[in-house]
This record gives C-alpha cells, structure tokens and sequence, in this order.
C-alpha cells in the first residue's frame, strides 16, 4: 500500500461528502412529507448523518494505527543491520559468583563484534529488544561519562537457538585509555531462570545482600572485595587490534534474572560508596523494566 492509496483511505471528508450526497439521494426520492411529519423526518436525516459520520470517522482510524506501525518497522532495525563488523575476541563474560547457576562461561560458536559508540547506538540496540531493557539517560548518571559504546557477543545455546550478549557502557576514560569510573550494564538472553533452585544465605565473608528488584524478585548486590577471587568481568576493545578484550578487576555488582534475561550490572564510582550504592539500586531498578 502506497502513500498516496493511504491518504486517501484516511481522507475522512471523502467518507462526509458520500454520506451526503446519500442523504440527497434519499431526501429526493421520497415524497414530500406533510408539515406534521416533516421535523420527525428531519430528526431521522440528522441522526442517521450522525451515525453515518461517526462510522466513517471510526473507519479512518485502523489507517491510522496500520501506517504507525509501518512507519515503526521502517525505522527500527535489526541487530544485524546495526552490528555488521565481526572482530577478534577469545572469552566471554559473566558473573564469577553466579556462574554455577547460570553457566554462562559455557558458550559454543562465539562471535564478537565491533561496539557501537553513542548514546543513539544504545538506544536502537535497545530498541532491537523489546521491553528488556530501560536505557539510562547519560545527564541521570552520578558521573560524567565521556564514552556511551554497547557490545554484542553472540554464541548458540542448548537447544540451537542464538543467544545475544549486550553490553551497555558508560564510562569516564583517560587521554590514556584508563577507566576511571563506569557503569557497566549487561544483559543476556537464557532458556531458564538460573535462581530457580538457588538458595540465598547472606554471606558477611562475600558481603552479598538481596536488595530486591520488586516484591517478588531478588536484586543480589555484591559489594567490592578486598581480594579478587571472585573477579568482576567486563569487554572492552581495542581500536588499533580490531580485538574484544576481557577485562578482569575488582567492582561492586548487581545480578537479578527476570522475564527471560540475565543482568549483570558492574560499575567503580568515586566519592562517598554508601551514597553511590543507593543511586545504583535505583538506577538498577529503573534499567531493568519489571513490575512493581
């Protein structure tokens, strides 16, 4: 359907002009009425005008909603028209604590690809996902972010159907490459809710605490160990190399599933860490679009 077979289908003064030359139409054929008859007649001419109006308004309406919808599909893209550029990479990320349950070390066929840089790039990935996820405006964040870049890793699960791992980060880099602060949100499609059978105790030693996403489900929030047995791991990349490179440092986490996805949330801020914590879970809670 064309634009111009559609405008004329949404043209709803074509639809008036019909129903008023049918009325003609119907006022000349009959006899004149008598003056007794005649203000039922014309209270029955204007009702059915109403009626026959409102019809015909009601009509134009789905044009509406259908040409919305091709205009959204037009303008919305795939994931491979946004990342088209494979590159080096050798391993993946995933939540050292948590692996256990979800298994997400485990990944066969992995494809890593070239990060998309913007805040717009961000927002058309995201857009490629549905309702999983809910990008946090770059002016909300408690730091200044002068890099806003998504990463895709693809491998095949179980069952043949391809996973996609999406990395979206904000972070504050150095004229020499350094993070110095950063807020890394990771999301990753799976087959099953990995805490189905998981059984949380806190843990002084691990310092892990449910800080809750809703009523219903956990947000587990891991505080930054002294030590770096269990590792925070993110992507980052190397321009000059064409190469997806696993960074391996101590950060605070978030881990939660929910409605088919797994998010990993890592993040290093400055300044006072109990203030930082609080704007975190907020800001976890609003990435993560979940009923209350």
């Amino acid at each position: 359907m064309d634009k111009h077979t559609m405008h004329v289908l949404k043209d709803v003064s074509a639809h008036k002009e019909a129903i008023i030359q049918k009325v003609r139409q119907q006022i000349q054929q009959e006899p004149y009425p008598s003056k007794q008859l005649w203000p039922y007649r014309a209270m029955a001419v204007m009702i059915t005008c109403s009626i026959l109006l409102f019809i015909a308004w009601q009509a134009s309406k789905p044009i509406d909603h259908v040409t919305t919808e091709i205009l959204h599909e037009e303008e919305k893209q795939s994931f491979t028209d946004l990342f088209q550029t494979e590159v080096e990479g050798k391993e993946t990320t995933f939540s050292q604590f948590f692996q256990i349950a979800d298994q997400l070390q485990h990944r066969e066929n992995i494809k890593f690809y070239a990060p998309l840089q913007g805040f717009e790039a961000m927002q058309a990935v995201a857009a490629t996902m549905e309702n999983a996820v809910h990008l946090i405006d770059p002016e909300n964040l408690p730091f200044k972010s002068n890099i806003q870049e998504v990463y895709a890793v693809t491998s095949d699960m179980e069952d043949g159907s391809l996973q996609k791992q999406f990395q979206f980060s904000y972070k504050e880099k150095s004229l020499t490459g350094v993070d110095r602060q950063y807020i890394n949100l990771t999301v990753t499609n799976v087959n099953h809710n990995p805490l189905i059978n998981y059984k949380f105790s806190e843990d002084s030693q691990e310092e892990i605490t449910n800080v809750g996403l809703n009523f219903m489900n956990p947000l587990y929030y891991r505080t930054i160990a002294p030590d770096i047995f269990f590792a925070y791991l993110y992507y980052n990349y190397d321009e000059a190399d064409k190469r997806i490179y696993r960074m391996s440092t101590r950060a605070n986490e978030f881990y939660t599933y929910y409605n088919g996805y797994v998010y990993h949330i890592g993040y290093q801020l400055n300044g006072d860490q109990q203030e930082a914590q609080e704007k975190m879970v907020a800001l976890a809670r609003e990435f993560i679009p979940h009923l209350n």
